[in-house]
């Protein structure tokens, strides 16, 4: 801070600045602008690098421009950072005015603006990108030198602070909290949302993984006992993990609006703020290349598998997920290629038998997924579950399909026990295992009754892995077939 503006306590004519990106709001507006536009219309992921191409000539303030147009933000859809918050709502007590000033396009900063009853915004306009000395000059020439008091939070805004009168910082490091006070000795520094290893590794949604057991199941069907099948499994296991963690990242990132009206998922670490969009885009990345390389190391069937799950899992997020029924079918797909891999890395045959089984059984969890979130009034007429093309009335007709799919599974597996060469072979007291079809049906018939009734999670297969009944019935499999052997 130059000599002459010297720092004292807070006056009603000096104004609080505060700027957007990572300080008051928990996000980038700029990626969640993107991140939207390719949501509403996935063909954007390729148009936003030739507008990035287009707009090379202009700067980046015209790429932001075109995509605040053409992708808005609701105010109310973004989260922010409480202890800034309060910041404003203090100085406005005060009789102070507040302002924004922010990098992002004036289209974007300017709701938000009147969300927080700031007097005005300072922001990028088409033609400047209002970022780090920019942002300084600007606000120097309408407030004075030393005429405000100024918020932000990364390297740039020590060009910002040099001009304020007084410095506050939100989630800043050491580093840079020993430059901001080099410049003000009484700079104050507030928390920011992100959060620390804990909330990145929750992002990654690690309880999710052990869907991807299902990748030992042609093992054990095929009673293979060696160890190195089960090796390879292991590895194309932390190959499905990595990339399931990776696109979860990107789904999460695609689907902000609704996660942070959703009562349970406003809490996942993105929703919430806890993980910086730019920094999860990186790590999901970083996951989907690092698991498709270890799948492509154990084999390359085990990699084109890997590749087969994530181009399907990334066009669920991107587009399938928002189409009438193509969701649970796509649903299914993902819990079958899980099997499939299996079979691929340990070079175990799929019978057509196994495949139609688990395809029916996983058709009837997806389905009891949309069930369990249709629950909400009747006859509302419009889409029960926000980002997804169902409506209220049409939960009957999930039941009657997933009831269905459930009894078509258990008749797949009767009709494998009577026609399958392979049960005389792998098993000495084959008869014995009709006594899994009362216990297939009460799991799957359970599943279906208790997502009707709104009572399971928000994933089926989570709440069968804590359901007390759902591991007895399984526990009783599991006998039966070793009686059967």
């Amino acid at each position: 801070m130059k000599a002459g503006n010297p720092k004292g306590g807070d006056r009603p004519e000096t104004p609080l600045v505060v700027d957007l990106d990572g300080s008051l709001v928990n996000g980038d507006l700029l990626v969640e602008g993107a991140a939207q536009l390719i949501a509403r219309a996935p063909r954007h992921l390729f148009l936003l690098p030739c507008w990035l191409l287009a707009s090379a000539g202009r700067g980046r303030a015209a790429l932001k421009r075109r995509i605040a147009q053409a992708a808005p933000l609701p105010p109310e859809t973004l989260s922010l950072n409480p202890a800034v918050l309060e910041e404003i709502d203090a100085a406005k007590a005060g009789g102070r005015e507040v302002w924004l000033a922010t990098a992002a396009d004036e289209l974007a900063a300017a709701p938000l603006a009147e969300r927080v009853g700031a007097a005005g915004c300072i922001a990028s306009d088409g033609r400047v990108d209002l970022a780090g000395a920019a942002k300084a000059a600007a606000l120097a020439e309408r407030f004075g030198q030393g005429g405000f008091d100024y918020i932000g939070n990364e390297r740039r805004d020590l060009e910002v602070w040099k001009r304020s009168r007084r410095a506050m910082g939100v989630g800043l490091s050491s580093a840079l909290k020993r430059k901001v006070l080099a410049l003000d000795r009484q700079a104050r520094f507030l928390p920011a949302a992100r959060g620390g290893p804990l909330d990145h590794l929750r992002a990654l949604r690690p309880h999710q993984w052990t869907k991807n057991l299902l990748v030992f199941m042609p093992l054990i069907a095929a009673h293979e006992a060696g160890a190195s099948p089960y090796l390879a499994a292991a590895g194309a296991f932390a190959a499905l993990s990595a990339c399931a963690s990776g696109g979860y990242l990107c789904n999460d990132l695609l689907d902000l609006p609704h996660d942070r009206r959703h009562p349970t998922k406003r809490h996942r670490p993105l929703a919430a703020g806890g993980v910086p969009p730019r920094r999860a885009i990186r790590l999901g990345a970083a996951l989907m290349v690092g698991g498709l390389a270890l799948a492509f190391w154990l084999s390359v069937g085990t990699g084109l598998c890997a590749l087969l799950y994530l181009a399907a899992s990334l066009a669920y997020s991107l587009l399938l997920k928002r189409k009438l029924f193509v969701d649970v079918i796509g649903l299914a797909a993902l819990y079958a290629t899980r099997v499939l891999t299996g079979g691929v890395v340990a070079e175990v045959p799929l019978s057509p038998w196994f495949l139609s089984f688990f395809l029916f059984a996983f058709l009837t969890l997806a389905i009891a997924k949309r069930q369990n979130e249709l629950r909400k009034p009747p006859g509302t007429g419009r889409s029960a579950s926000a980002g997804r093309a169902y409506l209220a009335e049409d939960l009957a007709a999930l039941a009657a399909i997933g009831a269905a799919s459930a009894m078509a599974s258990a008749l797949v597996f009767l009709l494998y026990i009577q026609q399958a060469p392979a049960v005389h072979q792998l098993y000495a007291q084959p008869q014995r295992l009709w006594l899994i079809f009362p216990l297939v049906i009460y799991l799957l018939g359970r599943m279906t009754l208790l997502a009707n009734r709104g009572e399971i999670d928000d994933d089926p297969v989570l709440f069968a892995l804590r359901d007390r009944a759902s591991w007895l019935a399984g526990l009783g499999i599991l006998a039966v077939f070793v009686a059967a052997l």
